[in-house]
């Protein structure tokens, strides 16, 4: 799994069961994030498949992503 944050590209393990930001989280990332529930929309991220996801929601269906958050800070 990949994640874009700061223009910078980190590569991590993807933890089963957990969501993207709490794999962001547990790689010590620092990801935007507020809520947690879904609701503020702060942990919105772009996958490599162009879908917009709230990352604190969205758990990986497959062991390889894209996680772009520098894109969808820009949108």
């Amino acid at each position: 799994m990949k994640f874009i944050w700061h223009g910078q590209e980190i590569e991590v393990e993807a933890e089963e069961g957990h969501t993207f930001l709490d794999i962001a989280l547990i790689a010590k990332i620092s990801p935007p994030y507020s809520c947690t529930e879904g609701h503020c929309g702060t942990c919105e991220a772009i996958l490599d498949n162009g879908e917009r996801v709230r990352t604190c929601q969205t758990i990986p269906r497959s062991d390889f992503h894209v996680i772009d958050y520098d894109k969808a800070q820009r949108n």
